[in-house]
């Protein structure tokens, strides 16, 4: 009878623990604003462009090897953009950057770089496309005009 006992005690217990150890562990709720889930996706380097789509009379090297590089801080909020190697589309000056919209259409503003100091982006996991309005000059002509400019990207 003793050992019939503790046997059902022990199976007892052993129930208890396992049925303690199936409880749903709560998350910590610090789930960022929908601002900074979709800079997080943002954030990185970008670079290799690729269907590029520019005015008739603008040739595609506008882009040059353009590399877009966006950071962010420890709370998850933008912090600095770097556009290297397009400097007719970004100047070379680091500056900050900040976005709205959701990821299938956002715009991101930048503050601190000309000519482009806005442009709409769609985001996924491998590849960036922004597109954007711009004026722009042939310096051999002397022809001006503005458009429509977009590239894709992919993530580095």
């Amino acid at each position: 009878m003793n050992i019939k006992y503790i046997f059902n005690l022990a199976l007892l217990l052993t129930v208890l623990l396992w049925g303690s150890s199936c409880e749903k562990e709560v998350m910590n709720g610090t789930v960022g604003n929908p601002e900074q889930l979709l800079a997080g996706r943002i954030s990185g380097t970008w670079a290799n462009p690729v269907q590029i789509v520019t005015p008739p009379e603008v040739p595609a090297e506008v882009f040059g090897e353009m590399r877009l590089v966006f950071t962010m801080d420890e709370s998850g909020n933008p912090k600095a953009f770097l556009g290297k190697d397009c400097p007719i589309v970004f100047s070379a000056t680091e500056s900050t950057w900040s976005v709205s919209g959701r990821e299938e259409q956002a715009k991101v503003s930048l503050q601190g770089t000309t000519p482009v100091d806005e442009f709409d982006v769609k985001v996924n996991a491998n590849s960036m496309t922004l597109s954007f309005y711009m004026g722009w000059e042939n310096t051999e002509t002397g022809e001006t005009g503005k458009g429509d400019f977009k590239v894709t990207l992919s993530r580095q």
